[in-house]
């Protein structure tokens, strides 16, 4: 309990330290095909004791982006994370990438309960938690996808998220290449 109370403390700074713009990232360039599939091996254990999967279709051009591998580590465990908790079947993600002339995209898809459009809304807001009546069974603090979009931010990208409630949910993330000058 206290290991937990701790980290969730630590989230909260982090937070308030992304959002004044204190927290140093110290970034350098990392293949983006690394960062993804460090995140799954991460979650695999998690996933393989859900007989669920992972289908994964990267650009085969291995690119470079200028970055910090431990944060965009967090950002997409973070995401995959939420993909399992969220799934009341044996969860199934694609994650795809696709990379053009000046930015990758990668989605991540996945076959869980969904969100209704309000929802969708106030997802990436601290603290926010959808209501699911009297349950409680998903563990969180409301500060995941929060900390996923000022991550994404910080690294010059955008995110996007499109979702129906009962199908599943699809985040499009978007991050500049690095590129030698």
């Amino acid at each position: 309990e206290n290991h937990r109370m701790l980290k969730q403390v630590e989230d909260v700074l982090r937070i308030s330290q992304l959002e004044r713009g204190t927290l140093q990232i110290e970034k350098k360039v990392i293949k983006i095909n690394d960062i993804i599939n460090d995140a799954i091996s991460h979650v695999s254990l998690i996933i393989k004791s859900r007989k669920g999967n992972v289908e994964i279709n990267l650009s085969n051009e291995d690119h470079a982006i200028f970055g910090n591998s431990n944060h965009l580590t967090n950002v997409f465990v973070n995401i995959l994370d939420n993909a399992i908790k969220y799934s009341t079947k044996s969860p199934h993600i694609k994650i795809r990438s696709l990379a053009d002339k000046n930015k990758i995209f990668i989605s991540i898809e996945d076959n869980g309960i969904g969100m209704d459009i309000n929802t969708q809304k106030l997802v990436f807001q601290k603290f926010y938690r959808a209501q699911t009546g009297n349950i409680h069974d998903i563990k969180g603090h409301g500060l995941g996808l929060t900390y996923v979009k000022k991550i994404i931010q910080v690294h010059e990208g955008q995110i996007n998220l499109k979702s129906k409630k009962g199908v599943g949910t699809k985040l499009e993330i978007s991050i500049p290449l690095f590129f030698n000058k």
